[in-house]
């Protein structure tokens, strides 16, 4: 995975995980606050229905001036400026407090006026019994007094739940989160290794097999006919042991994130002594050579990358395929196709959409060949293909033939 990707992959994701975070802290403290002053304002109604009992009980008009002042956000002030009658305050109160529904636990205080000073305080659990203390009677005329819930920050976020249940799955979410981007870069590092492990290990074996290679046509050449078949095996498994290598580069190097160079190629040109040179090379197999090829137009693209696509597409047809082998080219305005068929033994279709995967080989049985490598060589092709800003596509049919077809862009 490109270097790039991943930090496109981690800052999707880290703005995903804020943008979560971000919702539900705004919607938990709108909640909240709704929850406050749906609070707030059903503790004021039930505290002015108080005034108004009381003010009932000692024959008093309502005040004119508001008498409730929320002094902070669990804290009133109730300013009665009246006589109190202590045995109904607390009834009142908690009578008036339960029909809004609100289950919190109080204290409550009662202050005379004159002296300023605190006459009377009292802790209520509204889910246990009434307080069987014995109540001072209250002499003097001008009292008020206070109300306090201690518990009402805790009783508000305690009703959201879901936001617990939210949150929790959040959790997860990063938890998962970080966990997967350790993988990720864990076998991001991993591959990378790998891959520079395969490309010393290439080029290490290329220079002894090509020390190889040349003794062998020496002895080739200076040996007796009867030592010369002996020869002629090493030179053809070094040859093997070449290609091998040759595809372990070329595998690494059409996966790695290096840019490409593109010039002016003339197709026609570069394809007359290709297919001469390849000929040649399988001069010895017997191969009807067939070949369509109408281009006109210089195309903008990797001569290499070009000339190995072929070059593998073609040792692909000559190994798996029969005694056939077609190879055409057309170009338009925008687009060049190169398609290189054989009239081999094909593909079976559940192995078509396979074989571009690395080291994948279809199964022996599947196949009337028995051919040695590492399926590395039509992944090759698809991952060059694909630097070139191409497509590849593949045609088969068991018992007839299978046809590669690669487009390339011409510019």
């Amino acid at each position: 995975m490109r270097n790039v990707h991943i930090r496109v992959l981690v800052i999707l994701a880290v703005l995903s995980l804020l943008g979560i975070v971000g919702t539900q802290v705004f919607w938990l403290n709108r909640a909240i606050a709704q929850q406050d002053q749906v609070f707030n304002y059903n503790v004021q109604v039930a505290l002015r229905n108080v005034v108004e009992s009381l003010c009932e009980a000692n024959g008093k008009d309502f005040p004119t001036v508001n008498p409730i002042e929320q002094v902070s956000g669990n804290y009133f002030i109730v300013r009665t400026n009246d006589k109190i009658d202590l045995t109904n305050l607390e009834y009142l109160i908690s009578a008036e407090i339960k029909k809004r529904s609100i289950s919190q636990d109080f204290e409550y205080g009662v202050y005379d006026c004159a002296n300023d000073r605190m006459v009377y305080a009292e802790n209520v659990r509204l889910g246990g019994e009434r307080s069987q203390d014995i109540m001072p009677v209250l002499k003097n005329d001008e009292y008020y007094f206070g109300i306090y819930f201690p518990d009402k920050s805790r009783s508000l976020i305690a009703g959201f739940d879901l936001w617990k249940f939210t949150s929790a799955i959040s959790l997860v979410v990063i938890i998962f989160f970080g966990f997967a981007l350790f993988v990720i870069l864990r076998q991001k590092r991993l591959s990378e290794v790998q891959r520079d492990f395969i490309n010393n290990v290439s080029h290490e074996l290329k220079t002894p097999l090509a020390t190889l290679s040349l003794a062998s046509s020496t002895l080739a050449e200076r040996n007796t006919e009867g030592n010369n078949k002996y020869v002629q095996i090493i030179k053809k498994e070094v040859s093997r042991l070449q290609k091998n290598v040759e595809d372990i580069l070329h595998s690494s190097l059409a996966e790695s994130d290096a840019t490409i160079k593109k010039e002016l190629v003339d197709i026609d040109q570069f394809l007359d002594p290709l297919i001469k040179e390849l000929k040649e090379q399988y001069s010895n197999q017997m191969i009807d050579w067939k070949l369509n090829i109408s281009i006109s137009k210089q195309i903008y693209t990797n001569l290499k990358l070009l000339e190995n696509i072929l070059r593998n597409l073609i040792d692909n047809a000559v190994k798996y395929g029969g005694k056939e082998i077609s190879i055409e080219a057309h170009q338009s305005d925008k687009k060049t196709e190169i398609s290189i068929s054989d009239n081999g033994s094909g593909i079976a279709p559940e192995y078509q959409k396979q074989v571009f995967k690395k080291f994948f080989r279809v199964p022996e049985n599947n196949n009337q060949h028995n051919q040695k490598g590492f399926g590395l060589g039509l992944h090759i092709v698809a991952s060059e293909v694909k630097k070139l800003k191409g497509k590849i596509s593949l045609k088969s049919k068991p018992g007839v033939g299978s046809t590669f077809k690669i487009t390339i862009p011409n510019g």
